[in-house]
């Protein structure tokens, strides 16, 4: 009879879940994915008397008899278009074990299949590449397109308030009552926990929950308040517990070259206990940042007050997290995050974090793309690193209409390099951030709130600083300084020599006392040479300055 390995990974995830604005679709689409791959595989499996190596991140490897893989394939392949609705869908491929591969399962998990394990990677990786001919749907004047995604055709109408209906396709339609099912299920799962009875967890929110009460998260004590407890129903209402209240903040969070760590698993058990340990590693690092700095908040809702998790979770699984936050504390999150996950992981992995601070209003689609083309800016860096840790958060505050892509918006804003030969090469900010340059940022933004800098005289200095040349924007800069009192102009000028000083060599010539000490022209440290030989400055100031507002709470003196 004899056994294979059957590998399956979800096409286009971020396609089907971020297809629309709607926050309830995209919860939706989340936790019907989440669930296909998590449950209804193992369920399919359990059919079959498969054995699963792993099922979490959209993908997963099961040990299956040879002449049951390819039904068994199918059969998830086809629980995919069904759930979905036909938007969603999985690629699988089957890998014969050799002819001396042990039959025995418990054996076969320690035998060394590399280069099995690898030709099926391959297989895979070409599988994914060559998707199958579409046949083009049937179209005519009168088939509407749905108002939702936009993509497929309607087929349901659903009154809305004020008397208008709104068309929907069959898939948008089952992400809604997806996320209503969740949504009914909430309190009866914190209710449960809290009296320590065993949750089932078939749903991205109740393993959310399970972790949560695990770091010992605070639920609500009241009965009452139990049964309210809900996520906010639309992005608009994180305008009611955020401390900016026009912002929030996108969090996408992914591990650093897992792919290939994958690759050196050389048996399935090296390979089971790799994708179980990151995939539980990111849950617990978003629970612990959730628990620092998420606690449950108050909001009015028709009519009454309820509590509601400050917070959303979009995708969750394997080694990536995008979840939405008040803008305040989205920093924060994402940092605790990178340093929760490399900590669990043994200082062995390290992850890419980009945060994008942007008015609750702007379309979300849009947020996505920004906060994608972040993430990669930040791995980009962080592999450039030779050694240590390679975790890297980079930001973005959207204050109106910008590139779609991150890169560009560095290029144009915030980096300068003239074509003369041997002119300054200057970048206005410090981003992406190693963990240690960020925690010090934000340490320094909580002792700047207490200051009360001004917004005016900040926005001076900003100015000053984009300038981006060592005449015109030392003068401003230095006019900007003097407007300050004296303990505050100390203050923000200790910065630069703050960060300079982590940009040059540690003291070590007792002889030469001034080695290492950082060579400042306000607003710039000086950071070397680049590798054409051009004199490099950095500065910290305007990464401050674009967070500061959102730092600062409301009601608070601004300075001005």
């Amino acid at each position: 009879m004899g056994l294979s390995l059957v590998a399956l990974d979800t096409d286009h995830i971020k396609g089907y879940v971020f297809a629309t604005d709607k926050l309830k679709e995209i919860r939706g689409a989340s936790s019907i994915l989440d669930r296909l791959n998590r449950w209804e595989m193992e369920k399919v499996a359990g059919k079959l008397q498969a054995r699963s190596i792993y099922t979490n991140g959209g993908a997963g490897l099961f040990v299956v008899d040879a002449d049951k893989a390819q039904a068994f394939k199918l059969r998830i392949q086809e629980l995919y278009r069904e759930k979905s609705k036909g938007r969603a869908s999985i690629t699988g491929v089957i890998q014969e074990l050799p002819d001396d591969a042990p039959d025995d399962i418990e054996a076969l998990m320690r035998y060394n299949l590399k280069r099995p394990l690898d030709l099926m990677r391959y297989r895979l990786r070409v599988e994914k590449d060559s998707p199958p001919d579409v046949i083009a749907p049937p179209s005519h004047p009168f088939m509407r397109p749905c108002d939702s995604c936009g993509t497929d055709y309607a087929e349901h109408v659903q009154p809305e308030p004020g008397g208008r209906d709104t068309f929907y396709c069959a898939s948008c339609l089952e992400k809604q009552e997806e996320d209503g099912w969740i949504k009914s299920r909430i309190s009866d799962t914190v209710r449960r926990i809290i009296k320590g009875e065993w949750v089932r967890g078939d749903d991205m929110w109740g393993r959310i929950l399970r972790y949560l009460q695990n770091v010992d998260y605070s639920f609500p004590d009241d009965p009452n308040d139990i049964g309210r407890l809900d996520r906010p129903d639309d992005f608009n209402e994180f305008s009611q517990f955020a401390e900016t209240k026009d912002y929030l903040g996108l969090i996408y969070a992914d591990a650093n070259n897992m792919g290939a760590e994958s690759e050196k698993q050389g048996t399935l058990r090296d390979l089971k206990d790799f994708a179980t340990g990151v995939d539980g590693a990111i849950h617990q690092a978003m629970s612990q940042a959730i628990k620092r700095y998420l606690p449950i908040a108050r909001i009015r809702r028709d009519g009454e007050t309820i509590p509601v998790f400050p917070f959303d979770i979009l995708l969750l699984g394997g080694d990536d997290v995008v979840m939405v936050t008040d803008a305040a504390k989205a920093m924060h999150v994402a940092l605790a995050i990178a340093q929760e996950f490399r900590s669990l992981t043994k200082n062995k992995y390290d992850l890419s974090v980009g945060v994008v601070l942007a008015p609750i209003k702007y379309p979300f689609g849009l947020l996505q793309d920004l906060a994608e083309s972040a993430l990669k800016f930040a791995k980009k860096d962080g592999a450039r690193a030779k050694d240590g840790d390679k975790t890297r958060i980079n930001f973005f505050k959207l204050t109106g209409g910008s590139e779609p892509d991150f890169k560009d918006v560095y290029n144009e804003l915030y980096h300068r390099k003239d074509e003369q030969k041997g002119e300054p090469e200057f970048y206005a900010t410090l981003r992406p951030y190693t963990v240690q340059n960020l925690r010090l940022l934000l340490d320094l933004l909580a002792e700047g709130r207490k200051m009360n800098l001004g917004r005016t005289k900040l926005h001076q200095l900003r100015e000053a600083v984009l300038e981006k040349n060592l005449t015109t924007s030392v003068q401003q800069a230095l006019a900007a300084l003097l407007n300050w009192r004296g303990e505050q102009r100390f203050y923000v000028a200790e910065q630069i020599y703050e960060f300079g000083q982590r940009a040059q060599v540690p003291r070590s010539n007792p002889r030469d006392p001034l080695k290492g000490f950082p060579r400042v022209t306000f607003p710039w440290f000086a950071d070397g040479k680049s590798d054409e030989g051009r004199d490099v400055y950095r500065t910290s100031l305007l990464d401050f300055i674009e967070l500061y507002d959102l730092v600062t709470r409301e009601g608070e003196d601004s300075g001005d």
